[in-house]
């Protein structure tokens, strides 16, 4: 039998997004309705278990990291830091990142829920939306294996691959090829404290057997999760050399292919290498790792140009320090980075839908180009899109004017 239900605001996907927007939407004193479709929460922060949030901090060769927002993203991180025992690390090029438990990733973010007295239905997918005059009235999930219908007033799109916009058939910014996967895994009985030097002799040894046709040139492809490395631990993390696409049947292939990678490696690793020489493959997470996918199209379209230039906005609702980060199949990570001590902003229009009144998207799936995504796909960056769209949502629920709702997000946000 179909459950029928009545909400203020939906928001799809429990990720670091979908938190934040879920959790702004019933601080304006709304009922909010989060979908998931796992068993937790924490989206890729914790199905792919990426280990460090970016986009925390300003871009700065000061050794102390200091954070770019305020408001809820610095509150969550924390929060975060505190429960993981972590401090922020730093790069040479000047880039500030938070290592984090997974575990504790989780238990902020239902905690969170929770305190907000947000529903969720875990382990819910969508079916199909209902749209009129230009306006989402409804959303249909399968929960759980029960059909589900929510009626609401506003949605925010936490999905990562613009679920919703699928769904009603919106126009989607789209790739031939979108950025390569990765998998991430965890060894055991590594006999090397030191991070840096652990990942110089691994690639050292990679690079050996590589120019020796002893592995495939995409073994080169390969990195420690910084932060990572305790109590003889490492978490590593593996491009996958297989293209994503979301063609039928790619994510399981792109899977398959990661377990393959991880169990070759390992092995060699073992064998090969004397600082795995007693070491063990103990974890390998979830999911892989997919890096961008399917975005809405929103009222603005934010560019690369606009984050190498480091552009500002009368309606910005998030401040952005990361560099364009680009993972392609065929080589390993190429950075772009805008002028040091500098950040750039999102507008609001990236977070809105330029055809649905009521829908908005944050996180990994807001109105971007390919290279604009490259950087603002980070979390530091998801946590305030989307506590910014949970805020535009709720004002749309309510029906106020958006221009004071965004001049709110500032003076919390940045």
């Amino acid at each position: 039998m179909e459950t029928v239900l009545q909400t203020d605001v939906v928001v799809l996907g429990g990720g670091s997004a979908g938190v934040a927007a879920a959790v702004a939407a019933a601080r304006k004193g709304l009922q909010v309705m989060l979908i998931e479709r796992n068993s937790y929460l924490g989206g890729k922060a914790t199905t792919a278990e990426v280990g460090t949030i970016c986009g925390l901090y300003h871009f700065s060769k000061n050794e102390k990291s200091e954070y770019i927002v305020k408001g809820f993203t610095k509150e969550f991180a924390e929060e975060l830091r505190v429960q993981s025992n972590t401090s922020p690390l730093f790069s040479p090029e000047g880039v500030h990142y938070l290592p984090y438990q997974v575990e504790a990733f989780k238990e902020i973010c239902l905690n969170l829920i929770n305190e907000h007295k947000i529903g969720i239905y875990f382990n819910a997918v969508l079916e199909h939306v209902t749209v009129e005059d230009q306006q989402l009235k409804s959303v249909h999930i399968i929960a759980a294996g029960n059909p589900v219908t929510i009626n609401l007033h506003a949605l925010i799109d936490c999905s990562g691959d613009s679920v919703i916009s699928q769904a009603a058939n919106l126009p989607l910014i789209k790739s031939e090829n979108y950025q390569a996967a990765a998998q991430v895994f965890t060894m055991q009985g590594v006999a090397e404290e030191n991070e840096f030097k652990l990942g110089m002799i691994m690639m050292k040894a990679l690079r050996s057997a590589i120019d020796n046709n002893i592995l495939g040139d995409f073994y080169d492809r390969v990195y420690v999760v910084q932060g990572s490395l305790k109590n003889n631990c490492v978490n590593l993390k593996i491009g996958i050399p297989l293209a994503v696409t979301y063609a039928p049947g790619n994510l399981q292939e792109l899977r398959t292919v990661a377990l393959g990678f991880v169990e070759n490696l390992s092995q060699f690793l073992i064998k090969q290498v004397d600082a795995f020489k007693n070491a063990s493959l103990v974890h390998i997470a979830p999911e892989i790792g997919i890096r961008t996918g399917q975005r809405s199209t929103g009222k603005y379209l934010l560019t690369e140009e606009d984050v190498l230039s480091c552009k500002k906005f009368d309606n910005a609702i998030a401040n952005a320090s990361w560099p364009v980060e680009i993972w392609e199949q065929n080589r390993r990570v190429n950075i772009h980075y805008f002028t040091l001590d500098d950040y750039y902003q999102v507008p609001a229009g990236c977070l809105h839908s330029n055809t649905i009144g009521n829908l908005f998207f944050a996180g990994r799936n807001i109105s971007a180009t390919d290279g604009a995504i490259a950087s603002a796909r980070v979390m530091g960056i998801c946590l305030q899109t989307g506590y910014a769209a949970g805020c535009m949502a709720a004002a749309s629920a309510l029906d106020l004017p958006i221009g004071d709702t965004i001049r709110q997000i500032q003076n919390e946000q940045l």
